[in-house]
């Protein structure tokens, strides 16, 4: 596993000068740049690193920019982005395990990749100094469990970023790790973090981005939980779908697990549930009462659940009706002025944005002096509101231990207190307790998701329910998940006669060896009047710039062109909107990309091909022919027959997780072919 190690420099001495983006409006249209697109994420990437500060701190062929992205003014939050671009050619591991795993191992090998890296430490002003590490993955294939380590080896090591997403040039990305306030995050949550990402990601015409799904609360995997609530997994809300098959589960496999597990009656349930828990069916009825209308389904009830669950506080606390302030010996004013100003703070709180965020003092009594002239009054409000009931709301009230500054916050406590969503409780002095807080919650939802998904009794796991382990197995076995941004790059041409420019989708069809190479459509941007041979050279250009592989490319034609027509306009040949071929060869390798390679001049043209892909496995390319149905590398742990060669996942071959796998292995069938042998005497 070889790592890259940027090592920067004083933050006090970089945020000289640099600007400041808003974190929320971060790659939004417009800001910091309206991005034309035409030349994809290539041209896109260098117009946005064109607004960032260049790291001096980093040494050789790597560079490095960040962005400084503004959390809060008040107190002022700062966060750094990192993008680090690597070039390929100086990796120990040119080759990217992410893409063999996600289906793309037939891309040819990208010359740069851009590494999008918050670190864990969030501050600018916390250290001197920052440093950290980018993981580049796994070589290829080896013997026993090599293979489908790399990608939680790469998961393990990624922990110390907050984000870490990778792109290659191309435009074909990987989210390799995020993390939010449960997993060490100071002030960004991962919904804040998945919008920053997702923004970069449309801004910059990413073309498509997968990531492998482990995310979990606590004891429970998220794919499974928010998959049975919502139907789709938590990266779902982004537009990430089902990528590729894992332990040979189709997509249509797996959309019927997820109905099934989520279609589930709770009035069939519930009763075998009593049979062996006595709690659960209580915890059903109880959420039935709080919901006020009917829960059908276990998709019905989880998704109550973890919607309720962002409105409960954190702790169980007690609430007061604010009219209580009232009756206090400084309260010199009527009840209907002290009313009128406990809601002007409510409504100024309500306004605040994000919403349900910690608001200083001095902002709220700013907002609140609009409606309420009085400033004492106002202020006597102020200090005597803190867990205090007004309407729907519970109004907090902390102290700032950074700033020493007081602040406000609302919780809506309707849905958590029926009584109080038609009124305040009528007796000023009245104390409220909350009859259910975020733990309480939480604990119903691990007794549920244990009880009847994760670890269900006997009496789930027979008759009607005997799909349940099934159901649940072949949803969790589905990892890798895929959002694209294009949805198909479609061969498009802004311009024609009357335009400066046009863009044209280009592809090539190159001769190597005895195989071919078609990379993925690219756009070319060339001069209204451009003419065949230009084109030619522009593909040449763009194409030997992007891929490793076609460093040596040369074109020698335009399909459907003919070469007396090199001098004919572009326009007058090809049609508008739609893709051209470009045609030609690449020369010999170079010595240095041979030697890596183990291979000398005469190499197999199938070894070639595979060497200068992604997915290149090694030496010898690997064969995956497993039980379950699976094909190819899908990224989990695997076993290497010693007689056929042949990988295989370990569970389909009985071998546990925690075991190791024997010192010679053979799969099945050749178990079964040497036991076959007859006896030599």
């Amino acid at each position: 596993m070889a790592k890259m190690v940027i090592s920067l420099g004083s933050s006090r001495r970089r945020k000289r000068g640099e600007m400041v983006f808003r974190f929320e409006a971060f790659c939004q249209p417009g800001y910091p740049a309206q991005f034309a697109g035409a030349g994809g994420f290539r041209d896109d990437v260098r117009t946005l690193l064109g607004f960032a500060h260049l790291e001096a701190g980093v040494h050789g062929e790597t560079k490095c920019w960040s962005f400084q992205l503004e959390l809060h003014r008040h107190p002022p939050t700062v966060v750094r982005l990192f993008v680090v671009e690597e070039e390929v050619a100086a990796s120990p591991h040119p080759q990217c395990h992410l893409c063999r795993h996600i289906g793309w191992g037939r891309h040819l090998i990208c010359s740069k990749r851009f590494h999008f890296v918050l670190p864990r430490r969030e501050s600018a002003a916390e250290a001197d100094g920052l440093c950290f590490a980018i993981d580049h993955g796994g070589a290829g294939p080896g013997k026993a469990s090599s293979k489908g380590t790399t990608t939680a080896a790469a998961t393990a090591s990624a922990r110390g970023h907050l984000l870490h997403g990778v792109v290659h040039l191309n435009g074909y990305g990987h989210l390799v790790a995020l993390h939010g306030l449960e997993g060490g995050s100071d002030f960004v949550s991962g919904h804040q973090i998945m919008d920053l990402w997702d923004r970069i990601c449309s801004a910059l015409h990413v073309r498509k981005v997968s990531l492998v799904d482990t995310a979990r609360k606590g004891h429970m995997e998220l794919r499974l939980l928010h998959g049975v609530a919502y139907g789709e997994s938590w990266f779902g809300r982004w537009g990430y779908r089902y990528g590729r098959r894992s332990y040979g589960v189709a997509l249509p496999s797996y959309q019927q697990s997820l109905h099934a597990l989520s279609s589930m009656p709770l009035c069939v349930l519930v009763p075998h549930l009593s049979c062996f828990s006595q709690e659960l069916p209580m915890v059903v009825t109880k959420y039935q009462a709080i919901s006020g209308h009917k829960l059908l389904s276990l998709g019905n009830l989880l998704r109550f659940m973890l919607e309720l669950r962002t409105r409960l506080p954190a702790t169980s606390v007690t609430a007061m009706d604010y009219r209580g302030i009232m009756s206090e010996a400084s309260c010199r004013w009527s009840a209907k002025r002290v009313d009128m100003a406990a809601r002007a703070v409510v409504d100024a709180l309500r306004r605040a944005e994000p919403p349900a965020r910690w608001v200083t003092r001095q902002e709220v009594r700013d907002a609140a002096r609009a409606y309420i002239g009085d400033t004492g009054l106002l202020d006597f409000v102020l200090k005597s509101l803190g867990n205090h009931i007004v309407g729907n709301y519970v109004v907090r009230r902390t102290m700032n231990p950074v700033t020493k500054v007081l602040e406000y916050c609302l919780e809506d406590v309707s849905s958590v207190l029926p009584a109080v969503a038609g009124g305040v409780p009528s007796q000023g002095k009245m104390r409220v307790r909350f009859q259910l807080t975020r733990a309480q919650l939480m604990r119903d939802l691990v007794n549920l998701y244990r009880h009847v998904l994760k670890e269900p009794s006997q009496a789930l796991t027979t008759g009607a329910f005997g799909a349940i382990p099934v159901a649940v197995r072949m949803v969790l076995d589905i990892k890798h998940f895929v959002k694209d941004y294009h949805e198909g790059l479609a061969a498009t041409s802004n311009g024609g006669f009357g335009h400066p420019h046009i863009n044209l989708c280009c592809t090539l069809l190159v001769s190597n060896g005895s195989s071919e190479l078609v990379p993925p459509y690219e756009t070319v941007t060339l001069p209204a009047h451009a003419t065949v041979g230009e084109l030619k050279w522009e593909a040449q250009r763009v194409f030997s710039e992007m891929y490793l592989a076609l460093r040596s490319f040369t074109a020698d034609s335009v399909v459907g062109v003919g070469a007396d027509q090199e001098g004919s306009p572009v326009l007058g040949l090809v049609d508008v909107g739609s893709a051209v071929v470009v045609q030609g060869n690449v020369g010999e390798q170079q010595p240095q990309q041979q030697e890596r390679n183990g291979e000398g001049h005469e190499t197999d043209p199938r070894k070639a091909a595979a060497a200068v892909c992604e997915g290149s496995g090694g030496e010898r390319e690997s064969v995956v022919d497993c039980a379950c149905g699976a094909d190819d590398d899908d990224g989990e742990r695997m076993a290497c027959c010693d007689i056929c060669e042949a990988w295989q996942h370990t569970r389909c071959a009985g071998i546990a997780d925690t075991e190791d796998v024997p010192h010679v292995f053979l799969c099945n069938r050749c178990d079964n072919d040497v036991a076959s042998f007859p006896s030599l005497h």
